[in-house]
């Protein structure tokens, strides 16, 4: 069995901060099909280049959190095997899902995140922010698994040496069955909230953004009909009125109302693989390209933020299909496939690779 002391897992963004931006662009949005399939697609938007690759962690290994104090906090070993995105060529995993089909992400929270505190007979109950996905990918299968495992310990801050800083994290949880939860760390208290919406994205808290959907009731799908304005008939220039409106910047309470929205507004879906699709459709309605979200730093260089990768992950059949900025191709990771009792973590490659432009000129007739 392999021992991970300090196996580090942090958000999308928090990578950011080796370069002294910080991106707050990662979004999350949950698609059902008719016949049971669930799916939740995730981007991650940054400006420093991760170089993620898929890592899948078999059972049985060793886990030690760090304390506040560099002492040796929880212990435990997982139950079940998972599979998700790293970064910067270290075990530095973003969020995943588990063989009980079981998903776990999290998302940057700033300014808000406060952690619970430990005092020195709680030391064995101590988890930092860095490490609670893996924890609750290996030892959970529902979310009523991750409540009571919540319940069990103390989610402590504690400075992440690869960042310097405690990361200000909050997570989205799914299971199978579709339901979410989103856990958030808020004056010192663990806040725990179910999800109805299945959407999820960066700070304020979960509470907020659900209210501010109230400012959005009027938009829908249906275009909108003509208007008599005095004695002046006001038409719709084009299609697509009925969302007129809608939110299009890059700022996270505007893209949790567009996928919420964008997402209620699809006609169902019949089949996992139709789940699929259309979960990669969504969210390429909040994916960033290159140029469209600056930050300008002290030195007058500007931080680019942009979607690196993309993941959407079925939690039925248990895969993580992914494709990346450089390569549009969608590939996918078969979870099941896997050797769940293996004795070593491996690696799948996600970035430095090209699409491969299937070449059809010879089906013309």
């Amino acid at each position: 069995m392999q021992k991970i002391t300090h196996f580090f897992i942090v958000t999308c963004c928090a990578i950011c901060l080796l370069n002294t931006a910080i991106a707050q662009a990662c979004t999350g949005v949950r698609v059902q099909s008719t016949d049971g399939a669930v799916t939740f697609a995730r981007t991650l938007e940054f400006t420093t280049s991760l170089k993620s690759n898929l890592l899948f962690t078999p059972r049985r290994q060793q886990w030690t959190s760090p304390t506040p104090d560099g002492k040796k906090g929880m212990t435990w070993e997982n139950q079940y095997a998972f599979l998700g995105p790293n970064g910067l060529n270290e075990p530095l995993l973003l969020g995943g899902i588990n063989e009980k089909g079981l998903y776990i992400g999290a998302f940057w929270f700033p300014k808000l995140a406060k952690y619970q505190e430990a005092t020195k007979d709680e030391i064995t109950k101590v988890v930092a922010p860095s490490i609670f996905t893996a924890l609750l990918l290996g030892t959970c299968a529902t979310l009523d698994d991750v409540r009571n495992k919540i319940a069990q310990i103390k989610l402590v801050g504690v400075i992440n040496t690869k960042l310097g800083m405690v990361p200000p994290l909050h997570w989205y949880a799914m299971d199978k069955s579709g339901k979410a939860l989103v856990i958030e760390p808020i004056s010192g208290e663990i806040v725990i909230t179910e999800n109805p919406v299945g959407v999820f994205t960066n700070a304020p808290q979960f509470s907020w953004h659900l209210q501010n959907l109230s400012n959005y009731m009027n938009l829908t799908s249906n275009s909108c009909k003509p208007k008599k304005i005095h004695s002046y008939t006001a038409t719709s220039i084009g299609q697509g009125s009925g969302m007129l409106g809608l939110p299009g910047d890059f700022t996270p309470p505007s893209r949790f109302v567009r996928a919420a929205l964008l997402s209620n507004a699809t006609d169902p879906v019949s089949t996992a693989d139709e789940a699929i699709n259309q979960s990669f459709m969504l969210i390429s309605n909040i994916s960033i390209a290159k140029g469209l979200v600056k930050t300008i730093q002290h030195d007058k260089k500007p931080s680019i933020d942009y979607t690196q990768w993309t993941a959407v992950y079925d939690l039925t059949r248990r895969r993580c299909y992914f494709k990346t900025y450089d390569n549009q191709d969608v590939r996918v990771v078969h979870l099941d496939k896997l050797p769940h009792d293996g004795k070593q973590i491996l690696t799948i490659p996600m970035w430095n690779s090209k699409p491969e432009y299937k070449d059809v000129t010879g089906q013309a007739k």
